[in-house]
């Protein structure tokens, strides 16, 4: 237990249980800072206390000795006496009382007695004033940076997985805050702590966690698996290089943990063209093109997503139109699976694959592989469209009067100049590249199904450990909402099936232009199913914006870990930085690049903390070399080895 003594809890201000005051004489002014944590032991009513805070806030003034500018003057000039004194504002963390030898943490009763000595506390004491160390017997603290007195700052894992809450919010201006390398920076840890720490009751699940990254500007992300530059540079020709690369490292250290770059990496980007050939600029293996078919757009229900949220949101007959026209597609949809599943049930066609356990979307995959004409035919035969073009050429009809969907729209009593208006936005959203998201089935050489088929076009992101960059940036706004909505269906849909139980976390910056504080549409009504119901199915949002008071605020108010960078003060006074009390928002305002204010339900006060430079590429020009991860060899791989050597 530390006793370095640095003065007293003083009554020249009003204190209550949740804050006091500490008076520090100008002996022992250079002894405090902000953000130390102190302790006062004390005594009351027979009971013993150890009362755990934070320093908040500094100030000096006169003693009652001195009240005007003369007074202070004669004082300079060493013909008048005067004190100075010095407070610190305490805020107070933790309430422990002691039983036998056992600490007991207590509700926050009664302030500190007004005399009672107030000492530094670092190391072990520094855990229990924080609760760093109940987590840390819990086995649920991940690291999230360094703080200002050179102790490692954790988070809950429950407060992050849905235990007890989910979901993580950044945010801070462009460019100075540090947004997206914070952001990156706690999903490598997610995924890479656990590995370093195997007694962590998390680890297995953090281990075989899926990580979904979107990239919005230029090319930035796309080499999350390659090294930075600057971990890579040598020599020492500039020594404050040196010295900062040296802090890293030592952060790391501290962390625990080796770093290097992301493993397990793949990057999915739009398709140039009908061919769907990957639409990239700088060169790097393996990128594959994305999109959906019908099949997807139908069972995850992403036609709406095809149209103006704010348009949708603000035109009821406009929404009515768009809603018939889905629940045409989907019961023309299951009529399709049911005659998927009968057919493939008579035995006259060449599959050598078992159709018990496959999803109605496999059966129908299956069907259209093994059925020996083209998909489109039998799409057609169903009125459902094999791409933006027939769609389009659905609703033209309708308006001739002409087709199903037709019927099923006069039947609804679908005004026609409603109709109208809607192939108009679709033919405006082929013009923006729109139908190239939307991708043909297409037969493949040959007709024996062996396995489900697959178009080559789909986000693999199921992948245990696995990272999925998926750039957005190349896309106007419908295209970006189209693909962040689809992806996040996607994901829900399959946690509702119950076919994940590892985590998924969810990366995605300019949060505010795909979850707006008003509107949104059926976008905005994805985020908020996100964030109210994802932390039933480990379904976490990373989310990253320069203003959160831009962020619906179902949305924002749902993320259980919040993290502030550098911002204005002008934003900082708004109701979503609340939780920063006292100077915490002026600091905020004056942050450096590589720091935050970090805040968990579980801490009393947010924490200023240091994180360093990410080892991984942020930007397509700092890119320095492809990380190459080696393969964890096990024991047994071990034995299996020696056996073969020995005969």
């Amino acid at each position: 237990m530390n006793d370095d003594f640095i003065g007293t809890v003083t009554g020249l201000e009003e204190i209550s249980p949740y804050c006091f005051f500490v008076r520090v004489n100008s002996f022992y002014f250079s002894t405090i800072a902000l953000d130390q944590v102190v302790r006062v032991d004390y005594s009351w009513g027979g009971r013993e206390f150890q009362v755990y805070g934070m320093i908040t806030e500094v100030k000096a003034k006169w003693d009652s000795t001195i009240s005007t500018g003369y007074q202070e003057e004669a004082y300079n000039e060493g013909i008048y006496q005067g004190v100075p004194i010095y407070l610190g504002k305490v805020v107070v963390t933790r309430v422990l009382e002691k039983k036998g030898a056992s600490l007991i943490p207590v509700p926050f009763s009664f302030p500190p007695p007004v005399g009672e000595k107030v000492f530094m506390a670092g190391g072990e004491e520094l855990e229990v004033a924080l609760g760093f160390s109940e987590i840390r017997r819990g086995k649920r603290a991940l690291p999230c940076g360094i703080l200002p007195s050179g102790d490692v700052a954790y988070l809950d894992l429950k407060y992050v997985l849905g235990d007890n809450g989910a979901h993580i919010n950044i945010s801070g201006q462009s460019g100075v805050a540090a947004k997206t390398s914070y952001a990156t920076f706690l999903l490598w840890m997610l995924m890479n702590y656990p590995r370093y720490a195997r007694d962590n009751d998390f680890s297995n699940q953090l281990i075989n966690s899926r990580s979904l990254v979107f990239n919005v500007k230029g090319e930035s992300l796309l080499f999350l698996d390659y090294w930075s530059k600057e971990w890579k540079m040598t020599g020492g020709e500039d020594p404050e290089w040196e010295r900062q690369f040296d802090e890293w490292q030592k952060m790391f250290r501290l962390f625990e943990v080796e770093p290097h770059p992301f493993s397990g990496v793949e990057v999915y980007v739009p398709p140039r063209d009908k061919k769907g050939s990957p639409h990239i600029h700088h060169s790097r293996p393996e990128v594959r093109a994305y999109g959906w078919d019908v099949l997807d757009i139908v069972e995850l229900g992403l036609l709406s997503l095809m149209f103006d949220p704010e348009e949708l949101s603000q035109n009821p007959n406009f929404l009515l139109t768009v809603t018939v026209i889905e629940d045409f597609l989907q019961d023309q949809y299951d009529n399709l699976v049911a005659d998927a599943r009968r057919e493939l049930r008579s035995g006259n066609y060449p599959i050598k694959i078992a159709l018990e356990g496959l999803t109605d979307q496999e059966l129908v995959r299956v069907y259209l592989q093994a059925a020996g004409v083209e998909p489109s035919i039998i799409l057609e035969n169903f009125s459902l469209p094999n791409n933006l073009n027939s769609l389009i050429d659905m609703l033209r009809l309708s308006l001739e009067g002409e087709g199903k969907l037709g019927e099923e729209l006069r039947k609804e009593q679908i005004d026609p100049r409603t109709t109208l208006a809607i192939s108009r936005r679709l033919r405006a959203a082929r013009r923006t590249g729109l139908n190239l998201l939307w991708r043909d089935i297409i037969r493949l050489p040959y007709r024996e199904v062996k396995e489900v088929p697959e178009g080559g076009y789909h986000l693999q992101w199921n992948r245990p450990g696995g990272v999925s960059v998926v750039d957005i940036s190349k896309l106007s706004y419908q295209g970006q909402a189209f693909v962040v909505g689809a992806v996040l269906r996607e994901i829900m849909h399959w946690k509702e099936r119950e076919l994940l139980a590892e985590p998924v976390f969810v990366y995605l910056d300019e949060l505010n232009k795909y979850a707006p504080r008003t509107g949104g549409g059926p976008l905005g009504n994805i985020f908020r199913d996100v964030a109210e119901r994802g932390r039933s199915f480990r379904v976490v949002l990373i989310g990253a914006e320069q203003t959160a008071s831009q962020v619906d605020y179902r949305v924002i108010t749902q993320a259980a870990t919040t993290a502030v960078g550098r911002q204005k003060l002008a934003e900082l006074h708004k109701e979503e930085y609340a939780h920063l009390e006292g100077t915490l928002r002026d600091k905020a305002a004056t942050l450096l690049p590589g720091e935050v204010i970090v805040d968990q339900p579980f801490l009393r006060i947010p924490l200023t903390v240091k994180f360093p430079l990410p080892p991984w590429a942020t930007s397509e020009e700092n890119r320095e070399g492809l990380y190459q991860k080696e393969r964890e060899i096990f024991p047994e791989e071990e034995e299996e080895k020696l056996k073969k050597l020995l005969g």
